[in-house]
């Protein structure tokens, strides 16, 4: 039973670290960034609505 346990455990943990590569493995946005496209959309947005 102490086996079934390991197995588990050795699966979640290359399930978690499949997940951290993954994460670190994609580029970062700055939150300047984030601001400045969301901005763009809100003006565009903004724009549709006076038109």
């Amino acid at each position: 039973m102490e086996y079934g346990n390991l197995a588990l455990e050795a699966e979640a943990n290359r399930h978690q670290l499949a997940e951290r590569v993954a994460r670190a493995a994609t580029p970062r946005i700055l939150a300047t960034a984030r601001r400045h496209l969301l901005a763009q959309r809100l003006r565009r947005f903004a724009d549709r609505i006076d038109s």
